[in-house]
């Protein structure tokens, strides 16, 4: 059976992905992911444009699955850290996505997006309403607080999988580091 422009777009995406977590996005192969869709590189080129454009996408994904995922609720940023490390612990491979995108030079044009920004705008101006209400040290710069906090609940992951501790223990162990992060001096 033939599969449509939208489906095969999509496994194409799904290999790049694969091939994206193991390898990042220098050691990747066009050539794999092609094969691994069963697709052609051409067919590969004309959804994506280039290899760039691929991981962009895929990083893209990534980022908004755990933003839309685990929001800042009541303003509350300890609870989010326990939320995002029970994210990253069901869902590993957007946390080794964005871990490559990290170190990639030219990734952060895939966080320019629309959504992937309101989101961004979203967290940052609930730092800034537990800043105005007293609950978090206005000292911090809220961009900076939120990457400590993505930090923080992200340290039990490992290049061979996650910490054999328990989530629940991990979670536990974000939040207080967070709470105490927090509190003002």
């Amino acid at each position: 059976m033939r599969r449509t422009g939208a489906e095969a777009r999509q496994r194409i995406l799904e290999a790049a992905i694969d091939e994206f977590i193991g390898h990042g996005v220098g050691g990747a192969r066009i050539d794999r992911i092609a094969r691994n869709a069963g697709a052609s590189k051409e067919r590969l080129y004309a959804y994506f444009g280039d290899k760039r454009g691929l991981f962009d996408e895929a990083v893209r994904g990534a980022v908004a699955r755990s933003q839309t995922a685990v929001g800042i609720e009541d303003d509350d940023l300890v609870a989010y850290a326990g939320r995002l490390t029970r994210h990253f612990f069901h869902h590993p491979d957007d946390l080794r996505m964005m871990a490559w995108m990290r170190l990639e030079e030219e990734c952060e044009r895939a966080l320019r997006t629309g959504s992937v920004r309101a989101n961004a705008e979203r967290k940052l101006a609930a730092v800034r309403r537990a800043q105005a209400a007293g609950t978090v040290d206005p000292a911090w710069d809220p961009g900076e607080l939120l990457q400590l906090i993505l930090a923080t609940a992200t340290y039990w992951a490992r290049a061979s999988g996650p910490d054999p501790r328990s989530e629940d223990h991990c979670a536990q162990v974000a939040e207080e580091a967070v709470r105490r992060l927090l509190t003002p001096h």
